[in-house]
């Protein structure tokens, strides 16, 4: 049992790994390329109205599908039930936004936006029908088919978004994006479940789902609030230039944020779930992601805050260099992004979802508050705030699963310091590098980043960093076993 479920674990990783880097991968160049076809204020404009979008998929969802992925054994009205309260819940939201938008636009006194948030919130209604399906796929850790699905969603989107770009659409391009994306997901996700719905509905299974999936919700609403009131800010009282500057920077930041954080939640979720009853095991089993996905991510972002310059030159061109230090600040945050996903996702996996709340709670109301306390110094105080907010909650996250499996804040920053302190010194030493080294800032880039990773290498197999043994094992193991079956 315990060997299949980490079979299942890491190939359940690889193939979730494939599908996040690939989808990203291609949003990622999506975006290289809309950054030089569109103005800034294009992507500021997207950005302004994203909030009350991402806030009205809080309330379809509903959080009931985490209630369907901690649950035991979800029945078949369990699923029904949930597609359609969805269903119900997509077009309720969606004539909400319609019948707001005037107000919304004359909020940010952009007249223009009233129709573009009436066509884009079209998403709403097209993201139930695809709720089931991924969420049963990601509780089996089907997630070969899922990967599928991602790709293909996004490339899709990509074509149409660059095409009308290129066709003079302007804004129309990054909304079109979207919603080609979501039809798609949904098309290539019912090809491959076989999962119907039937003309059933239970109250009584709403209300036993809702009884986790409600403070599931009220801790989703407060986190979406919290992930795009600094958005808000920038856009109601700056301007949708600033915005698409600090959108930008937020983009190229969240490409390895999302790709890791999406990936050990996507897996360690349901992984975590089937431990619930052994804590124990669900320690060891928390000890060894820790390790392994902080070994990779805080270097990551390390070398990211060295090379942030030209690498945004590179992507967007000049024009974008405001956003270099936004993405700076954004990226030495993004260090223990994944260490705090992971911690919360042990929380979630236990059914304690009072706990879960009361966490999520305050740390959003933490964070909310010293967003405004920073914005009273600018934009540059308000990325300091958003950047100080992530440590925060990592004390936060440790002290909780201290009580709850015995693996607190002591325990875990002797596990992953010594990768945060080693990453920030080797990127200390690599940008002096960059003062002192005369040549084009291309190169230069390419050198620091093999000089940051042959470092980082070395120090780890001197020192015997358990992130570099669990890789450099399964490496060996995969080798040997292609060997092995090239012999025979």
């Amino acid at each position: 049992m315990q060997e299949s479920l980490r079979n299942r674990t890491i190939s359940g990783m690889l193939w979730a790994g494939i599908g996040k880097v690939g989808a990203l991968g291609i949003s990622f160049i999506t975006n290289m390329v809309l950054a030089r076809l569109l103005l800034p204020s294009d992507f500021g404009c997207i950005a302004m109205l994203y909030v009350f979008i991402a806030i009205s998929g809080i309330f379809v969802n509903g959080g009931l599908g985490s209630a369907l992925i901690q649950k035991k054994e979800p029945t078949h009205i369990d699923y029904t039930t949930v597609f359609y309260w969805n269903i119900v819940m997509s077009v309720l939201f969606y004539l909400i936004l319609f019948f707001t938008a005037p107000a919304i636009a004359r909020m940010y006194d952009m007249p223009q936006l009233q129709n573009v948030l009436r066509v884009h919130s079209i998403v709403l209604l097209i993201i139930p029908f695809s709720m089931v399906q991924s969420n049963q796929l990601q509780k089996q850790m089907r997630f070969r088919e899922l990967t599928i699905r991602n790709v293909f969603a996004t490339l899709a989107g990509m074509v149409v978004s660059i095409a009308m770009a290129l066709t003079g659409f302007g804004i129309w391009s990054l909304v079109a994006s979207s919603l080609v994306s979501s039809f798609t997901s949904v098309l290539l996700l019912w090809g491959m479940s076989t999962w119907r719905p039937s003309w059933e509905f239970s109250f009584a299974s709403l209300k036993e789902l809702f009884s986790f999936g409600g403070l599931m919700l009220i801790s989703s609403l407060v986190e979406t609030i919290y992930t795009n009131l600094q958005s808000f800010i920038i856009g109601k009282w700056y301007s949708a230039q600033d915005l698409g500057y600090y959108a930008q920077a937020r983009k190229l930041e969240e490409i390895p944020t999302n790709a890791l954080s999406s990936i050990v939640n996507d897996v360690s979720f349901p992984a975590f779930s089937s431990l619930q009853d052994d804590k124990e095991r669900l320690k060891s089993s928390l000890r060894k992601t820790i390790k392994s996905i902080t070994y990779l991510n805080m270097p990551l972002f390390a070398l990211l805050i060295v090379i942030a310059q030209p690498l945004i030159r590179l992507l967007y061109g000049m024009q974008w260099d405001t956003s270099v230090s936004y993405f700076r600040i954004l990226c030495l945050s993004s260090m223990i992004y994944t260490l705090n996903t992971v911690n919360t996702n042990v929380i979630k996996s236990l059914g304690r979802s009072g706990i879960y709340f009361i966490v999520q709670l305050s740390k959003r109301l933490i964070g909310i508050g010293l967003i405004v306390f920073g914005f009273q110094y600018g934009i540059y105080g308000l990325l300091w705030a958003i950047a100080s907010v992530g440590y925060i909650c990592f004390f936060i996250n440790a002290a909780v699963n201290k009580r709850l499996i015995n693996y607190g804040i002591w325990d875990q920053m002797k596990d992953v310091g010594v990768y945060y302190l080693v990453s920030l010194l080797i990127g200390a030493g690599v940008f002096w590098l960059g003062t002192v080294c005369p040549v084009n800032q291309y190169l230069l880039m390419a050198i620091q980043t093999l000089v940051f990773c042959g470092l980082y290498i070395a120090i780890s197999h001197v020192g015997r960093f358990e992130g570099y043994q669990t890789y450099k094992g399964i490496l060996l193991e995969r080798l040997q076993a292609r060997k092995q079956k090239q012999n025979h």
